[in-house]
């Protein structure tokens, strides 16, 4: 380990999204000097809240819960006077009709044909005998969802949503995802739930969580007003160019700001939230073949984010709705105003946030804003029917790159070859979505940020642990094992 001195750091952070500034806000409140270089002209990556005539809209709709009850009291200190409690109702459109989600069975009987129903019990059956007792492979997200759910459950519920998110057949996609976002979720999970309603049992599905007032970017935006507050530096529209590694410890990274003029910074430690694959191609010493043939391969889904202004006070009381159909151009909708009045300007209007995942070469994402957005109307209105068309009286559309790291078959090979490479930088640390190619919630990111500081500054923890816990992230249960690491630093 180097030296654990925080006086002797200079810590360059790659990326202002959750991971990084939770890594420069610990930093500088264990007192190490940081400079966190940021591409865009805000704060927040992902976690981005956009204001179009007073509609405040998140990417996404991004909730915050944590079951490491120290992370959560960590987010209340920092985001004081500023939460809001939002009730977690969440729903699945499939075929025209609306299912609770998760997974409920009494709601699944009530809304399907008793034949359905007895051949999602008979292919379950199958699935248990297949996966439990045979002992088959999980090779894929088709396997995955089949073992948890059996095969009739995961046509209607899983496949035409995982590969709409994705654009790739669900048996060309890693099972990791599945163990990922929905380890320990089954129908036994399901029904065992269901016998717990009521009950002292100390595990259920969440409903409720916490959400900042005036929309998610807050958060970004309040740790990097404690990092300035600190004396260290947040530099926005600064674009990382290159990384030139001098031996043990010694950086320099090299950046242009808006104006394209270049810069440098030389570092003791380099924090890097930047897409993985491209991390490895910008360092020097550069990458043999096979690394960069590996961080070439990583891709992710790019989304478009379309905001919708309704002339009408509510849509729905859904936190989320996924929308399973293929023909139907979004595949989640989030309605703000349900999250926090606070995020429309008008009472008597809402808006309606929708999710279409896409690549940068697709039609989709080279249609031009009103194409998509009229696209968006006509689906809400004749396939959901939520909406008349005429109540939709204006809108705005985002386009986000890089939004979801894909798990194909071999991503977990091609990462290993990476990092490989990348362990030959000492001093080098990589963390969050982007930066780790790791699924993570906003919340996820944050607390790996967190321990990777107080790694750094020799106070232990492993912020690579972060999300690989095996129960269902969905539901209440104990702290995080890793509490401790953060008493011993607030200690400090």
């Amino acid at each position: 380990m180097s030296d654990p001195s925080s006086e002797a750091r200079h810590v360059v952070v790659l990326g202002a999204g959750p991971a990084g500034l939770a890594t420069a806000h610990e930093l500088s409140r264990l007192g190490a000097q940081v400079t966190v270089l940021e591409r865009n002209a805000y704060v927040g990556g992902l976690c981005r809240t956009v204001d179009y005539k007073g509609y405040r809209f998140d990417l996404g709709g991004h909730r915050w819960f944590s079951k490491n009850e120290d992370l959560n009291r960590w987010f209340r200190r920092l985001m004081d006077g500023e939460l809001v409690d939002v009730d977690r109702i969440s729903r699945i459109f499939h075929d025209g009709t609306y299912y609770q989600y998760p997974i409920q069975i009494a709601d699944v009987a009530r809304k399907t044909p008793p034949l359905v129903m007895a051949r999602a019990a008979l292919s379950y059956a199958k699935a248990t005998v297949q996966y439990d007792l045979l002992d088959r492979d999980i090779r894929h997200i088709e396997d995955a969802f089949k073992a948890q759910f059996g095969g009739r459950l995961f046509e209607m519920f899983f496949r035409q949503y995982t590969e709409k998110v994705w654009g790739r057949p669900c048996h060309q996609l890693s099972a990791d995802w599945v163990s990922q976002r929905s380890k320990g979720l089954s129908i036994t999970g399901v029904l065992k739930d269901a016998l717990k309603r009521g009950s002292t049992a100390s595990s259920s599905l969440i409903e409720q969580f916490m959400y900042p007032r005036d929309g998610y970017m807050r958060i970004a935006e309040r740790l990097a007003e404690d990092v300035s507050a600190a004396g260290n530096t947040v530099q926005l529209g600064a674009s990382v160019t290159g990384i030139d590694y001098h031996g043990p410890n010694q950086f320099t990274v090299r950046y242009e700001d808006e104006n394209k003029t270049p810069g440098e910074q030389a570092a003791t430690d380099v924090v890097s939230t930047l897409p993985l694959g491209g991390l490895a191609r910008m360092l020097t010493p550069g990458c043999d073949e096979a690394v960069h043939e590996a961080a070439a391969a990583l891709t992710f889904r790019d989304l478009i984010t379309v905001n919708l202004i309704i002339d009408r006070p509510q849509v729905s009381t859904d936190t989320w709705l996924y929308v399973q159909n293929r023909d139907i151009v979004f595949g989640r909708i989030h309605e703000p105003k349900n999250w926090s009045p606070a995020l429309v300007p008008e009472s008597n209007r809402t808006s309606l946030v929708l999710e279409c995942f896409c690549f940068r070469d697709d039609a989709l994402w080279q249609s031009d804003d009103d194409t998509i957005a009229r696209r968006c109307i006509a689906d809400l209105a004749d396939h959901l029917g939520l909406i008349e068309p005429h109540e939709a009286v204006d809108w705005c559309v985002v386009r986000t790159p890089n939004a979801y790291p894909i798990y194909d078959l071999d991503y977990a090979d091609r990462i290993a070859t990476i990092r490989g490479y990348l362990d030959g930088f000492e001093g080098l640390e990589i963390a969050g979505r982007g930066g780790t190619f790791r699924y993570n919630n906003a919340d996820h990111s944050i607390e790996m940020g967190l321990l990777l500081a107080r790694s750094m500054l020799g106070y232990g923890g492993d912020h690579m642990a972060v999300n690989t816990e095996t129960t269902y992230q969905e539901t209440i249960d104990e702290a995080d094992s890793q509490a401790q690491h953060r008493r011993a630093a607030d200690a400090a």
